[in-house]
């Protein structure tokens, strides 16, 4: 069978979970027999995954194939420099990367929903909760169809829209509110950047490319099948820097990279699933998939910007995962894990090696997610995020506690899980870099380091959880492994956990990476002698970090710092988060304040002043004139006889003085 007849009908993989939303939220209340719309989310996700996964295989025994299927929106006729206008479109395009994510997207969905009905079966707002995550997986299937920079950036913002609602689910507490409130406003200052860059790329590229320009084509990624735009050669590099600085922005937002990651922790307040979806696999992976979209589709970055990228990312590893290490929220250890992970991901676009950080962008939704909906099981049967708390779990919670172990072991970089492949591809690439930019070094060794803190604080959470003889706190309810329909998708993501690093190597699965002209890519992953020993150093740091989480936390045993330990000020300091926060709190109740009590005294004093002033005046004007209208004919008659002797005054006096002084006759 030709699955590449499915690539015209893409469109529906997005257009199944709208009618989810569609139906939960006119009928939904009605709908109590079918968990409040529940069993509609999952099978309408899971066809969307059928068809989404059908495309992607599609994709896969077409190597290097490129569909566009697009229609004009609206079109502006010709004027100034558009000589043949411009067409704002709407279409899909099923390309490698986008066969790689509907991959993602579609089967951590999926996954997600069937999950979902055992995880919030007794909470209020079920209708509201599924409508939502089913508008989510459109607008993020949405934003990975896109054959155009608009159409990505609208559905972009309705990936942001959907976020918000769901961090805030929870609506009554006032710390899910203010952390959807958190969450909402700092991508906001990204996708404000996001939206000037596409302003910037609009302005240089207006007049280069085919028939008219990209930018007059409707900011189209391709024209026609295979063809890429060439604007990489040509325009105005300073205002390129700006753009790609701009898009770094962006991306810097919606995948919590410093200096914008502080919303990432607090949106934790959301429910977990929640968090396993939009936190960790998909709507987070935006960010650097538009990073990898502007390396191949807007002709890649300028050098300050690659370092830039380079920085962000490598920085932004190491500084999450250092917070990590102290956390005592599983949820929370988990997100920082996430934007350690992520910035692995910028890192590798930054060196120039985009394709790998979208390998281990695949490999890491998987067992990220695994994480959380692992995580969630605890929290569902124990009700209680503190690690310290817990304990002993292994045996009431044995799957649960496997499948947490094959995610945490994916996530350290120990063979043969994913995200051994994966991660050590990306410090290949970069260590690859470092000669002819010795400037990634500082950014490099950040990245190798936090190999050793992604091992020991992802393991101080399963010794923590899970080893021990019992629960440290006993006024917690008796742990039980949970229900078939939330075992089911942790089992099938510690399968993917497990072997979804090895896809590459399989020709078919590899070509997403190799059918990319014009990218450098080390994917799959090569091992000659220099990568073998990186790969030994990496797995050593991991194993370390293994070795020390179970000296100090397990079996049960819980390290305490000794009183007066210098150790204390580092680790209160990153259990303040390095007062980032608190400096954003800052510059929002001085700086923000301060300009708004300004505008406030401007408003108040300034402009109403004026407009009550003017209105004084007049009002005065109008009581002096109303005491003048006495109705009296003798009143009357005296102001005429006295404007008569005023008029002639005027004229046999002022005026002769006037044309004196003045001239005339």
């Amino acid at each position: 069978m030709d699955l590449s007849i499915l690539f015209g009908w893409a469109f529906l993989v997005p257009l199944l979970p709208a009618l989810a939303f569609v139906i939960i939220g006119i009928w939904g209340q009605r709908l109590g027999r079918l968990e409040h719309g529940g069993w509609i989310a999952v099978l309408l996700s899971g066809a969307a995954m059928v068809l989404g996964v059908l495309i992607a295989v599609g994709e896969m025994l077409s190597p290097n194939s490129y569909t566009d299927v697009s229609y004009t929106w609206f079109h502006v006729s010709a004027s100034g420099p558009f000589a043949n206008g411009v067409s704002f479109v709407v279409g899909t395009l099923v390309d490698p990367i986008s066969a790689l994510m509907l991959i993602v997207v579609t089967v951590v969905g999926f996954l997600v929903m069937l999950y979902s009905v055992g995880y919030m079966h007794h909470d209020e707002g079920l209708p509201r909760y599924y409508a939502l995550l089913s508008l989510f997986l459109t607008a993020m299937l949405g934003v990975v169809l896109a054959d155009n920079l608009l159409e990505f950036f609208l559905f972009w913002e309705l990936v942001g829209v959907c976020s918000y609602f769901l961090i805030g689910f929870y609506w009554r507490k006032p710390s899910a509110s203010s952390a959807a409130k958190e969450a909402f406003l700092v991508t906001r200052i990204g996708d404000v950047m996001f939206l000037l860059g596409i302003f910037i790329y609009f302005s240089v590229y207006a007049m280069t490319g085919p028939n008219g320009g990209w930018a007059a084509n409707g900011f189209l990624f391709v024209h026609g099948s295979t063809s890429f735009i060439p604007i990489g050669a040509s325009g105005n590099s300073t205002l390129l820097t700006v753009a790609g600085l701009m898009l770094l922005g962006g991306a810097a937002g919606k995948s919590a990279q410093f200096p914008l990651d502080v919303w990432l922790p607090d949106a934790m307040e959301g429910p977990t699933t929640v968090s396993a979806l939009i936190h960790a696999a998909t709507m987070v992976a935006a960010g650097v998939y538009l990073l990898v979209v502007g390396s191949i589709f807007l002709g890649g970055y300028t050098s300050i910007v690659l370092f830039a990228i380079v920085a962000v990312g490598g920085f932004t590893t190491f500084y999450a995962a250092t917070m990590a290490v102290v956390n005592t929220d599983i949820k929370r250890v988990i997100a920082y894990s996430t934007i350690s992970q992520l910035g692995y991901m910028v890192l590798a676009v930054g060196a120039g090696f985009a394709l790998v950080g979208l390998y281990h962008l695949f490999t890491h939704a998987f067992f990220k997610a695994l994480l959380f909906l692992a995580a969630g099981a605890i929290i569902h049967t124990i009700v209680t995020q503190d690690l310290f708390r817990m304990g002993g779990l292994a045996k009431k919670m044995r799957y649960t506690s496997i499948a947490f172990l094959i995610g945490a072991l994916a996530l350290s970089g120990i063979p043969p899980f994913a995200g051994f492949w994966s991660k050590d591809d990306v410090l290949a690439s970069v260590y690859s870099q470092l000669g002819a930019h010795p400037e990634y070094w500082p950014f490099f060794i950040l990245a190798f380091v936090t190999v050793f803190l992604t091992a020991y604080y992802i393991f101080r959470v399963y010794f923590l959880a899970f080893s021990g003889e019992r629960t440290r706190d006993a006024s917690l309810p008796e742990a039980h492994e949970v229900p078939w329909v939330m075992l089911v998708p942790m089992m099938v993501l510690a399968g993917f956990a497990v072997v979804a690093g090895l896809f590459v190597f399989v020709p078919s699965f590899g070509s997403l990476f190799t059918g990319v002209p014009g990218l450098a890519t080390n994917v799959p992953p090569s091992y000659g002698p220099t990568d073998l020993v990186l790969s030994a150093i990496s797995v050593t740091l991991a194993g370390a970090g293994i070795v020390l989480a179970w000296v100090l936390w397990g079996n049960g045993r819980v390290y305490e710092l000794p009183a007066g330990s210098p150790a204390h000020s580092i680790r209160n300091l990153l259990l303040a988060r390095y007062h980032v926060k608190a400096a954003y709190d800052w510059v929002g109740m001085v700086g923000m304040y301060t300009v708004a009590r300004a505008a406030d005294f401007f408003d108040r004093f300034v402009i109403d002043g004026a407009v009550k002033g003017f209105e004084r005046s007049f009002r005065s004007m109008s009581d002096s004139m109303r005491r003048i209208q006495t109705g009296l004919v003798s009143d009357y008659a005296a102001y005429v006889v006295a404007g008569i002797i005023a008029v002639f005054v005027l004229l046999l006096f002022v005026a002769p003085y006037l044309a004196s002084v003045f001239g005339g006759g």
